[in-house]
């Protein structure tokens, strides 16, 4: 039973390990170190569904050494694998990282390229409200010009009107009295025929 509840403890882990992407190698060498016998890893990774890569059993060590010892080679390739995995990782990540980059990269250009735009549109409309103030200013000018010519020209109209009144109000009075004269001579000369 005790066996049963290891191999169970020893699966999980292992499944723990491929899920970090590890080699079952890297996992069978991880697990010796832990403790757990070699030929029982070994056994585990076996049952244990097989990961992407093959697996390659490493060489048994003999009985009479104790587990936790390795060989210097062995250690320095168990070493190198867990750097080759390290510089793996690291390369996947700047790969991704720049894919990331690149797309960043091209939305800040959309950006500011609509940014541009948006500054073009803006000046572009600053020159024509100024146009505009100064077509407005000009005909501001125009109307006002035109008001004062109209003011001198009624004030004119008006001193030729008083004048013009001031001629009939002398002369109306002697040319209602010439004609009541031309009335009465014309009277008198129809009265003799």
């Amino acid at each position: 039973m005790a066996t049963y509840a290891q191999d169970a403890s020893l699966t999980d882990e292992i499944m723990d390990l491929r899920g970090q992407g590890l080699t079952d190698n890297l996992i069978l060498a991880e697990l010796t170190q832990r403790g757990y016998p070699q030929q029982q890893v070994q056994m585990a990774l076996s049952s244990v569904a097989p990961a992407e890569e093959a697996y390659v059993p490493a060489p048994a060590y003999p009985q009479s050494y104790p587990q936790q010892q390795t060989s210097p080679v062995a250690t320095q390739s168990s070493d190198a694998q867990q750097g080759n995995i390290y510089e793996r990782i690291e390369e996947i990540t700047e790969s991704i990282i720049d894919q990331k980059w690149d797309e960043l990269i091209v939305e800040v250009k959309k950006i500011l390229e609509w940014k541009e735009r948006i500054e073009q549109k803006q000046m572009q409309l600053q020159n024509d409200v100024a146009k505009i103030k100064e077509d407005f200013t000009l005909l501001h000018q125009g109307v006002l010009g035109k008001l004062e010519d109209y003011d001198t020209r009624m004030q004119d109209v008006g001193t030729e009107l008083n004048a013009v009144g001031k001629v009939f109000k002398d002369v109306i009075p002697q040319f209602v009295e010439n004609v009541k004269e031309l009335s009465a001579i014309t009277g008198k000369v129809k009265g003799k025929k």
